[in-house]
């Protein structure tokens, strides 16, 4: 009787910790759950361009993105901000060799950045083109990038958060430019470097940074 009563006593309470380990496996499962349905949102990146003339291409062009850049657009922040490369993330069109005033301009599929950001803390995204001595690289070619965007994507939805005008963009240049090459208008950027016969103006090297104001995601 004896022996009875405490071998019921140990099912009892094996019955009850297998319960209760159940119970917190499902508990988990749904966490986990909860955590992937969640995530964060995608956060895409994406623009048109158009690359025209001349045989340096998009080979100096990059994009960057930096979370501590602070300040107005002068040589100072730059170089006291740390900045990620994110060039190789997108896939730029051939430089357009039609004389075509217009050109043609190419959807660069959206890349997602929502790795690199946290939201509720800014970041900054810069287009920059370097033209090297043309006397030795080949002609300055023309960049124009219109349709700028940061879009937020969920399973349901996507939404423009950012657009060109949004992204309030500001130039800083370095090096011997002639006037108005690289510039920024309400609808697009046009990054280019010297051009003409001018030998002082062909051989320098010229930099040009296009930089948004701190961007900011909601948490």
């Amino acid at each position: 009787m004896i022996r009875s009563k405490i071998l019921y006593i140990m099912f009892v309470i094996c019955s009850t910790l297998f319960v209760s380990a159940h119970d917190a496996d499902l508990n988990r499962g749904n966490r986990e759950k909860g955590n992937y349905l969640n995530k964060q949102d995608s956060i895409l990146l994406s623009f048109a361009m158009n690359c025209k003339g001349g045989e340096q291409g998009t080979r100096y062009f990059y994009v960057m993105l930096s979370t501590d850049f602070n300040g107005e657009a002068v040589a100072a922040n730059i170089q006291k901000a740390q900045w990620m490369d994110i060039t190789d993330r997108f896939t730029f069109p051939d430089v357009e060799d039609s004389d075509a005033e217009e050109g043609i301009f190419t959807e660069i599929k959206a890349v997602d950045i929502a790795d690199l950001i946290t939201p509720g803390e800014p970041f900054t995204i810069v287009l920059r083109q370097t033209v090297k001595d043309q006397m030795l690289f080949g002609r300055q070619s023309q960049i124009r990038i219109r349709n700028f965007k940061i879009e937020r994507s969920t399973e349901n939805n996507r939404e423009i958060i950012f657009d060109h005008q949004g992204a309030e963009w500001s130039l800083f240049t370095n090096g011997n430019f002639r006037p108005n090459r690289p510039n920024i208008s309400t609808s697009q950027v046009v990054l280019r470097g010297n051009h003409g016969n001018d030998k002082e103006y062909l051989k320098a090297e010229t930099e040009a940074w296009v930089i948004s104001k701190p961007l900011l995601l909601d948490k």
